[in-house]
């Protein structure tokens, strides 16, 4: 069970992406009840690894629909956007390991 569930507010940015990317009400259940939480670029990105569901939905209607789907959360715990991508593990896990390069400011 994820942080998230019990305390799912959404800000209004989160509302309007999810109507205009027809995130539909099951998928974002289905996310945020077997979703994995990835730490990266600053807030928790919530998406689906199917190896980690029970072996009974691995391969179910609604672990299809969800495959895909990127859910953002904040620190406090609100739902702050939504977006697809394919492959979107696999995004998220690289994403989250990448790192700003120091610069020094010296000449």
């Amino acid at each position: 069970m994820l942080a998230y569930e019990a305390d799912c507010r959404s800000t209004h940015h989160y509302k309007a992406r999810a109507a205009e990317r027809a995130l539909r009400s099951d998928v974002e259940e289905f996310l945020m009840t077997w979703g994995t939480e990835t730490r990266a670029a600053g807030a928790t990105h919530i998406t689906l690894v199917r190896r980690d569901l029970p072996f009974d939905l691995q391969d179910s209607e609604a672990a299809d629909r969800a495959e895909g789907w990127i859910l953002v959360a904040s620190d406090d715990g609100a739902l702050i956007t939504c977006y697809r991508r394919t492959n979107a593990w696999r995004f998220v896990r690289r994403k989250s390991q990448m790192r700003s390069r120091r610069r020094s400011r010296r000449s």
